[in-house]
């Protein structure tokens, strides 16, 4: 049976599949899980089978995706994508309130502009290139120069403890930076440098900035974040409570962390600085009663678990995604400054609408460029002109040096004027018009030229080849000895040389490096660059990130439910049909099918109907059965008990057939 991954909500689910979700959900969030832990989490509440058939609904259903090792071990995650409605539906049944806190007396204001520096990072590799030693590692020139350019600060980002190679010799930030593009697929690491991937660029200068800001948003989440249920779990929470953030919008970071505990989201040691990783989770069955009679000080979160949450609030401060701050009391609290459930949403293609504004050229030669001006413009921008400022207002200027760079990298001189013509808002003056033509004119009246020296032996050599016919034209006579050739015609100048017995010597070819040029210097709005999928799991990056469901096969069969209950055919119809008394060695054996299926069973008691889940069967005069009183219910404990055939009066085997 194939994998339908359909969509819809968590509502729509039967109870069995729900409560095996939830407790799947409370203690992994989205992180793998063996194939046998949902069934330990449900131990008690769910029969074995019962929790297989939860599972292979889930499945159909796209809540869960499973990948197989080679060795065949299957292993179970919950899409990062599914992550939001399930906190939201946390949040519907046990709802938060008082989250918001009053105006920190200290604020760390977030970064602006993330957008727009990556593009002057992504603009300067072009240009200055990135190239490697023989081990691999950044040279140091190069390195110094792209830690000038970094708009990461290391002390925002140090909190997240990334482990990554050459730490000794890479800064954090820079290293972020760099990962960040060759996660995006932007950037990618050859033999001896590394590379823009031009046709990933053409279509991320084509987004919005918010659309660009989504991709990274994606990227900071799941790659930078660290992969730990509770850290997880805390990262969505923080985006789910967003509209629980009063006027202000300042989010009380120690009563989330209050309510997750209360919800089972986070372990019951972040209480005291405990920081084993064996450390158990608080009951697996929470408290759904509320928070009316705790208080915040109730609570004092310790340890690392602390220190990670500070890490995540200081990155997302230097992502520009919102401001952290601190009370009088110390209290740390958060305000978001993007459209967070804007970002969460999956990406549509719809989505896409590129800003349309216009620049303004100043007298003085700066370009005063708002953030309304689509990125395929800054990128033109940021060949031909020094970058003065950037923020959400960001600053160009245009100069002699800007423009000869701008042509010598392949840019026309009316390409520059074109590109100032179309886009400012105001006209450009006229003598920042005729600075540009008489700067872009004086540039490549003189040239370097590649040409190849030939030298002879002798003097009588090379006579003979200045009167061969079929190299008229080609050669230009230095001296006694030498011509000189242009490149292109090495080769005909070879074969003809041969053939007068005056076949050339090899010699090792040139190691000087190719012309190079800026890339996407036209329009790109009619480029056919598609879609490149930047927030893509698994890129090759500089973080090492712990995770590794992408090295895996995805699984897209579901196996049949009717595997689940081998030999049917031999069990008597009426154990699963009716409710009956049977001989003690019937009974015996219709208990001993249930563990075989891993099946309840249903037991009158005192006139009651109760679940049973049987576990084993020990023998004697009476024989017994351990097993729980299970009631399915996710609010209740399941309890643990022996039973005698004398304690029933009727049973029956519950399973989905009858």
């Amino acid at each position: 049976m194939d994998v339908t991954s359909t969509q819809g909500n968590w509502n729509e689910l039967s109870a069995d599949e729900l409560l095996v979700l939830r407790r799947c959900f409370v203690r992994y969030a989205a992180q793998p899980m063996k194939e046998e832990e949902p069934m330990q989490l449900t131990q008690g509440a769910l029969s074995g089978v019962e929790t297989k058939l939860a599972l292979h609904g889930l499945r159909s259903r796209g809540w869960l995706e499973a990948v197989t090792k080679s060795w065949g071990e299957r292993i179970l995650y919950i899409p990062v994508d599914r992550l939001p409605a399930l906190y939201d539906m946390l949040l519907e049944q046990t709802p938060m309130n008082g989250i918001h806190i009053d105006h920190p007396i200290t604020v760390h204001e977030a970064m602006t502009g993330l957008e727009s520096e990556l593009l002057h990072v992504l603009s300067r590799i072009a240009i200055q290139g990135v190239p490697l030693t023989a081990k691999g590692t950044i040279h140091k020139r190069s390195l110094q120069k792209l830690n000038e350019l970094t708009p990461f600060r290391p002390e925002d980002l140090e909190g997240l403890g990334l482990h990554y190679a050459h730490a000794e010799l890479y800064p954090v930030q820079t290293v972020v930076m760099i990962d960040l593009l060759l996660s995006l697929g932007l950037l990618v690491k050859e033999t001896v440098s590394f590379r823009i991937q031009e046709a990933e660029l053409a279509t991320w200068i084509r987004l919005s900035a918010g659309q660009m800001r989504k991709h990274i948003f994606d990227t900071l989440m799941e790659r930078y974040g660290k992969a730990k249920a509770p850290m997880q779990h805390f990262r969505y929470m923080l985006c789910a409570v967003s509209q629980y953030g009063g006027t202000d919008g300042w989010i009380s970071i120690q009563y989330l962390l209050q309510w997750m505990l209360q919800v089972g989201l986070i372990p019951q040691n972040s209480l005291s600085g405990d920081d084993s990783t064996n450390s158990a989770f608080i009951d697996i069955v929470p408290n759904l009663k509320g928070l009316a009679d705790e208080t915040v000080s109730d609570f004092n979160f310790n340890g690392s678990f602390m220190e990670d949450i500070m890490g995540w609030l200081k990155a997302l401060t230097a992502f520009g995604m919102g401001d952290w701050g601190q009370t009088t009391s110390g209290e740390i609290c958060f305000r978001w400054n993007v459209s967070v459930t804007d970002l969460l949403r999956p990406y549509n293609d719809e989505d896409t609408h590129q800003e349309q504004g216009a620049f303004y050229v100043q007298p003085d030669f700066e370009i005063l460029v708002p953030p309304d001006v689509a990125y395929d413009v800054r990128w033109r921008l940021e060949c031909c002109c020094e970058r003065v400022t950037g923020d959400r207002m960001v600053v160009y200027r245009i100069t002699r040096e800007s423009i000869t760079e701008a042509i010598e990298l392949g840019m026309e001189a009316k390409e520059i004027l074109a590109l100032l013509d179309k886009y400012s808002r105001t006209g450009v003056p006229e003598h920042v018009r005729l600075a540009v033509e008489q700067w872009a004119g004086n540039v490549g009246r003189t040239a370097f030229v590649t040409v190849t020296l030939l030298r002879c032996g002798t003097q009588e050599d090379a006579d003979m080849v200045a009167r061969h016919p079929a190299l008229e034209g080609l050669l230009e006579r230095l001296g006694d000895k030498d011509f000189m050739i242009p490149v292109h015609s090495a080769d005909k100048i070879r074969k003809a040389l041969a053939a007068i017995g005056l076949s050339p010597r090899l010699e090792p070819k040139s190691a000087d490096e190719p012309a190079h040029h800026y890339p996407l210097l036209t329009e790109t709005e009619n480029l056919d660059a598609g879609r490149s999928l930047f927030s893509q799991e698994g890129r090759a990056g500089l973080v090492y990130t712990g995770r590794t469901l992408h090295f895996y096969e995805q699984e897209h069969t579901l196996p049949d439910p009717s595997d689940y209950f081998p030999e049917r055919s031999t069990v008597p119809s009426s154990w699963t049909k009716e409710w009956r008394s049977y001989h003690t060695s019937t009974s015996r054996q219709l208990m001993e099918q249930a563990i075989r299926w891993q099946a309840a069973v249903g037991l009158r008691i005192s006139g009651k109907e109760v679940k049973w889940i049987p576990e084993s069967v020990v023998s004697g005069d009476p024989w017994s059965v351990t097993g729980w009183y299970a009631s399915g219910m996710d609010e209740e404990t399941p309890s643990r008990a022996t039973l005698q055939p004398s304690d029933w009066s009727d049973m029956r085997l519950l399973v989905p057939f009858t």
